[in-house]
């Protein structure tokens, strides 16, 4: 559980500056994977633009008060939250959408194979160390 924890995590959490009680949110930290951060980001910008979506509402909803770079990056630590959840407890991801006259639609946005838990620590962990060696061979 703990290695689905630090690949979730991905760093996208903010720096805490607290002393007594003053207590200040900085910018995100830039510890962990470049290319799970990178991957986030580029997952968060498609859902940021995908009509009739929770994720999309989220989004507009942040963009107004923070701004479009921030807001992005709030939608990829959303979308990390919900990727930890749904791993964690085993469910497929619905999107309620159909906002019109209070009615709801639920509908399945991924069909997948039957994975146990290990197994999609697996694969995300594969994943990851394929763009690490990609990285490293870039640079």
């Amino acid at each position: 559980m703990k290695k689905l924890r630090n690949l979730i995590k991905v760093a996208l959490v903010p720096n805490v500056y607290q002393s007594a009680d003053k207590y200040h949110n900085g910018r995100i930290t830039k510890r962990g994977s470049k290319g799970a951060r990178w991957i986030l980001t580029q997952i968060s910008q498609a859902a940021a633009r995908k009509n009739n979506s929770k994720l999309k509402e989220f989004f507009n909803r942040k963009k107004k008060s923070i701004g479009h770079a921030k807001a992005i990056i709030a939608l990829a630590r959303k979308i990390a939250t919900i990727i930890w959840h749904l791993i964690v407890n085993d469910e497929m991801y619905e999107d309620e959408t159909g906002y019109k006259k209070g009615e709801i639609q639920k509908r399945k946005i991924v069909e997948t194979e039957i994975f146990s838990v290990d197994e999609r620590i697996k694969i995300i962990s594969e994943i990851f160390a394929i763009m690490e060696k990609e990285g490293e061979e870039s640079t």
